[in-house]
């Protein structure tokens, strides 16, 4: 829990720097451009929660190697832990309080996003046709709502409008109905209520706002409109929302529209910005895409450098025959949820036992712990690296050893089918189906556990020795179903002759 907000916040902030630094690069100027672009990010952003706990990772091994550790050093006590017996993790304390926490944020601006929305839907109904119009006497200045047909709602005092003025508005609104900015400025608040925490989130909101007024803005200059008259038919509207308090005279609703001074800026000094090419602006979303996949998708670990070498190990323990290796300290690297639980599992499963050579101890830490950890709890295609070795410090004349292994999970598989059938085609099994299925403790959709099986396959070869068939070998064969993570299991079972 602790350690998906840690990502989402870090790789959020890593998003927004490089997107910006990305658009100033490239030099974008054009308001709609941006907007895309800034849309694309907050749509990335929302999925970050789900790509950091199912989506692809890429391993980017920039890091230093692991420092070393003196000999002197204090070694860290284990904990009294037992192993669980499934995947499922009890919170901790500080867990609880920091989930509390979170969802008490979330709760607080998802009633204000649903009542938001409600309200928008109560507005639209509510809303008059006058002359071509839409009006509502909640409206102090107009609004574009609605989602996938946008309502463009004046006040009701349009008439008294100069109609140069009124043009220039209902074009202005217009626009953001056509580029449906009232979606996309709701997904930005579901993207603030999902990250509250996060201040990047609010200024994407803040950010998209700002450009959707400016596109806006843009668009009614680009067809003819006067620009001071523009900007004093703004200054008007801005003068009957201050007096109102309000664009909208309806609780937990509010709508953006502010930046003013900047837009005044831009309209009376600056102007409309020309707008982009669609071959620049295919670049700027390729270089774009480019960047923010490899931040949501980039894991950073150590580089491999063996802090001791193989010889160097063997020569230690041929030089010192009479000490024995033994499992000081468990590191495990890539993306691996509560690697802190993992570690401390080993490292009360490895205590009292002894190996002559360090590289033995960690190829089995690796192959029997590790390893073994994943599959039991359905990561059958846990893929470890090659570990490394460190020596740490020597206690009741025995060489603790650091063993630092990378970890790629994969996906986690449940049980699919379990079948049996005899070695040879077209024979019968002399032991009904149902009776071997009973001896397995697995059952279809449990996650998949190697142990599991291993333990079901022993009962099936004890179950044969009562039968008369002592030498009967049953051997797995795996078909595996990626799309929807499930293994099927075939025990093949050649019974040999039968000893009465």
């Amino acid at each position: 829990m602790e350690r998906l907000f840690l990502e989402c916040t870090v790789r959020a902030f890593l998003l927004i720097s490089a997107t910006a630094i990305l658009l100033y690069i490239m030099r974008v100027k054009d308001a709609a451009a941006k907007h895309r672009v800034w849309t694309g990010v907050m749509v990335l952003m929302l999925l970050l929660p789900v790509w950091a706990t199912w989506g692809p990772k890429v391993s980017l091994r920039i890091l230093p190697p692991l420092s070393p550790v003196t000999a002197s050093g204090p070694i860290e006590r284990i904990r009294d832990l037992q192993p669980s017996d499934g995947p499922s993790e009890r919170f901790s304390n500080w867990e609880l309080s920091l989930l509390s926490v979170y969802l008490i944020g979330f709760c607080v601006l998802a009633l204000r996003l649903t009542i938001g929305t409600i309200q928008t839907h109560r507005l639209i109904r509510g809303a008059v046709l006058q002359d071509g119009v839409q009006t509502s006497p909640l409206c102090t200045s107009p609004v574009t709502v609605g989602f996938f047909r946008p309502v463009v709602i004046f006040s009701e005092n349009w008439r008294e409008w100069e109609p140069p003025r009124f043009k220039a508005i209902l074009t202005h609104e217009e626009e953001h109905a056509r580029r449906h900015d009232s979606l996309l400025q709701w997904f930005a608040l579901l993207n603030r209520t999902v990250f509250w925490f996060h201040p990047a989130a609010w200024w994407l909101e803040r950010t998209l706002s700002g450009l959707a007024e400016e596109a806006c803005d843009n668009a009614v200059l680009a067809r003819g409109h006067n620009a001071r008259e523009y900007a004093e038919s703004l200054l008007e509207l801005a003068r009957s929302v201050s007096r109102s308090g309000a664009r909208l005279n309806v609780v937990w609703m509010a709508l953006p529209g502010g930046f003013l001074r900047q837009r005044l800026h831009k309209i009376i000094d600056i102007g409309p910005r020309p707008r982009i090419s669609g071959t620049w602006m295919v670049c700027v979303a390729v270089a774009c895409a480019i960047t923010c996949t490899m931040v949501a998708a980039g894991t950073l670990n150590h580089a491999e450098t063996k802090i001791l070498p193989t010889n160097q190990t063997a020569f230690q323990s041929a030089a010192q025959p009479s000490t024995k290796f033994v499992l000081g300290d468990l590191k495990i690297e890539g993306d691996v949820p509560n690697r802190d639980k993992i570690r401390e599992v080993i490292l009360l499963q490895w205590q009292g036992k002894e190996y002559n050579d360090a590289n033995e101890l960690a190829a089995k830490v690796v192959e029997i712990g590790v390893r073994s950890y994943f599959q039991d709890r359905g990561y059958f295609k846990a893929m470890a690296q090659d570990p490394v070795t460190q020596l740490l410090a020597v206690r009741d004349g025995k060489q603790q050893v650091l063993v630092s292994v990378a970890v790629t999970p994969g996906a986690e598989y449940r049980l699919g089918t379990l079948s049996f059938r005899f070695a040879e085609a077209d024979q019968a099994l002399s032991i009904p189906t149902a009776t071997l299925r009973e001896q397995f403790n697995l059952r279809e959709n449990d996650v998949f556990n190697v142990a599991e099986v291993r333990a079901g396959m022993e009962k099936v070869k004890e179950l044969y020795k009562t039968r008369g068939f002592p030498e009967a070998l049953p051997e797995p064969q795996f078909g595996f179903d990626d799309a929807a993570h499930r293994i099927n299991l075939i025990l093949q079972i050649e019974e040999k002759p039968h000893k009465p």
